[in-house]
Parts: C-alpha cells; sequence; structure tokens
C-alpha cells in the first residue's frame, strides 16, 4: 500500500468546550448483541472478503469481547472521500481522520476522547500538535494514532554484502562510501523515485526535521533567512541530494523511475536502500527475495556518528460525533491504538515505554539513535508558517517538484546557481508574509 509519511502531521486535539457525545450506551456484551459498529480505513490492504485480514481478526476478538459486531469500510481514494462525507454526517462510528481538517474543526465532526492528563491518555506521545493548549497545559484530544513513522534507510542487506559492506554506516563520509562500493558492485546506491516525487519528498524533505536535532525546529524555522545554505538543515539535505546525483549513486534514468518497481528491485537488491519511513519496511520486506534480508537503520547526515531520526504519527483515529455507540467506539479506538498492529505494520509503539516487538525496529532503536519528535508550538500557527512561506514563494515543501529542479541541477552541475535562487525566493517571500 503506498502511503506518506506525512512528517508534519498535527495531533489531533483542540481546545474547546464541547464535551462527549450524550449518545452513550454500555458495553456489555448482552446489550450489544444487536450492535454493528462502521469503522471507516485507509488500510484497504488489511480487511479482506474471507475474514483473513489483520482487521478481521481484531474486530472477531473485539466481538467475543463486546457482542458488537464490526463492519469495515476501506476506502482507496481516503482523505479526498471522507472530506466529502464529514459534512453529510455520514462517516460511520470510528474512523482514520482525514487529513485537511482544521484542527478547529475537529469538535464539530469528532467526540471528544478526553484530555491529555486523564489516565487512559497521558501515556501516549503527541508529536507535532497543531492545536491551543488549555489554560493549564494540557489538550483536548479528538483523535489517537496507533503508531509512529521513523525516517530511515531501509536497505538490502545481501546487496550491501555483496559490495563488501558488513554494517550499516554510521557517518556521512561512510554513506557516501557504501555509495560508491555500491555501485561498483553494479548495484543502484540509492533509489531515489525521482518520477513520483511523494518518495523524493519523504526523504530529502524529512531529512532537516532530524538533521536539525531539535524538536522545536519547525516552530521556528519560518524566521530563517537564507534556508537553504549549507549550514541549515535544508542545506544539509539537499547537498546529500546533490552528491548521489552528481555522483550517479541514483537510478540512471531519473524520468522513467517506478515507485512499485523500486520495491521489488529493492527486495532483490537491484537497489541497495531508500530513505523512507518505517512503514516500508513491511512492503520492502514482502517484495524481497529473503525478506530477512531487508534492514532499517538511521541516515548519518554529519560525520560525528551520533545518529538521529524523526518520529511522526500516522493518521490517526477519532469518533464520530453523531454516534449513537460512543462507549463502544471509544473502546474499539483504545483496544485498537494499544494493539500490536504498530508491531506488525512498521510503527515503532505510540505508548511510551510500550517495546515494539518487531525485530526491525527494535535493531533501528539498539544503535543508539536520538529520536526527534515535533514538540507543540505556543499558539499551534507557528508550524504552518513555513507552508504559507512556501506558497508564496513557489516552493512546494512535501510536494517534491522543487527537489525535482535540484536533481535535475545536480546532473547539470549547476546545484549552487539553484540553491542561491532558491534562498532568494524563499528571502523575498519571508519578507512578504511579514516574517
Amino acid at each position: 500500500m503506498k502511503k506518506l509519511i506525512c512528517l508534519f502531521v498535527a495531533a489531533a486535539m483542540v481546545v474547546s468546550f464541547a464535551g462527549c457525545s450524550n449518545n452513550k450506551k454500555s458495553s456489555s456484551g448482552s446489550k450489544n448483541s444487536n450492535v454493528t459498529l462502521k469503522v471507516l480505513t485507509h488500510w484497504t490492504n488489511l480487511t479482506k472478503s474471507d475474514g483473513s485480514g489483520w482487521l478481521d481478526k481484531f474486530a472477531d476478538k473485539f466481538e467475543k469481547e463486546t457482542g458488537a459486531k464490526v463492519k469495515f469500510e476501506a476506502i482507496t481514494d481516503y482523505a479526498t472521500e471522507v472530506k466529502t462525507r464529514l459534512s453529510s454526517g455520514n462517516y460511520g462510528d470510528v474512523l482514520d481522520i482525514p487529513t485537511g481538517v482544521a484542527t478547529s474543526d475537529l469538535p464539530s465532526f469528532f467526540a471528544k476522547i478526553g484530555n491529555s492528563n486523564d489516565d487512559d491518555l497521558k501515556d501516549y506521545y503527541y508529536t507535532y500538535v497543531d492545536g491551543i493548549k488549555n489554560s493549564d497545559g494540557s489538550y483536548d484530544v479528538y483523535g489517537l494514532s496507533y503508531g509512529l513513522s521513523i525516517v530511515g534507510a531501509v536497505y538490502n542487506k545481501a546487496a550491501f554484502k555483496k559490495a563488501g559492506i558488513d554494517e550499516f554506516p554510521t557517518t556521512l563520509d561512510g554513506l557516501y562510501d557504501a555509495c560508491a562500493k555500491l555501485k561498483a558492485a553494479g548495484i543502484v546506491p540509492v533509489a531515489i523515485n525521482f518520477k513520483d516525487k511523494w518518495p523524493l519528498s519523504s526523504a530529502f524533505d524529512a531529512i532537516p526535521l532530524f538533521a536539525s536535532h531539535d524538536g522545536n525546529w519547525q516552530n521556528t524555522v519560518y524566521k530563517t533567512t537564507d534556508l537553504f545554505s549549507a549550514d541549515k538543515p535544508y542545506g544539509v539535505s539537499l547537498s546529500i541530494l546533490n552528491k548521489l546525483v552528481s555522483n550517479k549513486w541514483v537510478e540512471p534514468d531519473l524520468t522513467t523511475t517506478n515507485w512499485e518497481q523500486s520495491k521489488s528491485d529493492l527486495g532483490t537488491g537491484k537497489v541497495g536502500m531508500m530513505f523512507l519511513g518505517s512503514w516500508a519496511v513491511p512492503q520492502m520486506a514482502a517484495a524481497a527475495t529473503n525478506p530477512d534480508d531487508i534492514g532499517f537503520a538511521p541516515i548519518p547526515t554529519d560525520n560525528t556518528g551520533k545518529l538521529y531520526t524523526y518520529a511522526s504519527q500516522d493518521y490517526m483515529m477519532g469518533i464520530a460525533k453523531n454516534t449513537k455507540y460512543y462507549d463502544l467506539a471509544r473502546k474499539y479506538l483504545m483496544e485498537f491504538t494499544t494493539s500490536d498492529f504498530a508491531g506488525t505494520q512498521g510503527f515503532a509503539p505510540i505508548i511510551k515505554g510500550q517495546e515494539s516487538s518487531d525485530k526491525v525496529i527494535k535493531d533501528f532503536m539498539a544503535t543508539g539513535v536520538t529520536v526527534i519528535m515535533g514538540e507543540p508550538g505556543e499558539t499551534g500557527e507557528e508550524g504552518s508558517n513555513m507552508t504559507k512561506i512556501g506558497n508564496e514563494a513557489g516552493i512546494d515543501f512535501w510536494g517534491g517538484m522543487y527537489l525535482q529542479d535540484v536533481a535535475i541541477a545536480s546532473q547539470q552541475g549547476k546545484f549552487d546557481q539553484v540553491v542561491k535562487e532558491l534562498n532568494k525566493r524563499w528571502n523575498e517571500a519571508k519578507t512578504t508574509c511579514g516574517f
């Protein structure tokens, strides 16, 4: 299943005077035999007609426990369709909150789950919060995620071994040396998926988040002048892209790259690595000749040997405001987000202190990597200021087109010129936007 890592993701919380739905029913099995919870999901690959999907098995367990049936509606174009359905009131009882819903609008469509200080909510990771704090510093919670996606290098161990590389490098120079060895062995060192854009963006718009070493960085980056200069996190990322492209350590024909084919190529060792979120690991393993060949490691961005990554919440799940079965819906949501779903789908646990059951995630964390998670801004508006400047400047952060321009310039030996132009556009737009 193709999906993006959206690293500027908003935790679904907002201050509101709206309380929980008053339409509550008991969750005891004897009273729920005629109840069917409708659950909207983007996980089209995890519910099967024969009932063998992960979600189907979870629903069976929930029915045995509560007596209530669960009916899934798996939607391919999830965000677009569900955003439209919100205004109609036809969006089930439990659902993945579609991207693009303003935090301030959440109380209009979703029931309040509780307060972030509540006993059963206080141990969740709340990463980048696009909302307004309560006076006591807590948040009213309208959505919970089931896992954290971690940025790293998905790589083929067998391909690395063929190139004479025993361990994934922990320094930037070591990474470049590995790329040279992979190329010499007839292996494409890094697939950047130029044509599809979103994998390109998932890598090189994500690297600045952990190259900053600062969870508050996205709240202050809009104040930065010359954003793309070499000494800034974005400059570090673009410099890595330039190095890979200019040395021909990427696909030989960038205009014909293909995401689905790249998964097979990495799985069979034709490609050495890709920079993606941990969610991609199970997909690569499924496409691999030997699933155990697929590894996941932090991406070094300097030569200190200190490793960093960025973790962001995946989709958050919410309770429909108009549900007739609030208690059951909340029980379903809480059991789902505390289940082993994260461990089976390439995510790190969303609960603080919970150890992953995924060996790949365990090995990744065993490197001693420091995990950066976005911190909430004081007003909740800070994170969107970068997007405002980007829109004014015609720089599509998380869109991939400006990164395509950088890659093309790198091929042509014009990297310094494109960085100078990007800085000029950023600085002018920053002034226009009043920052």
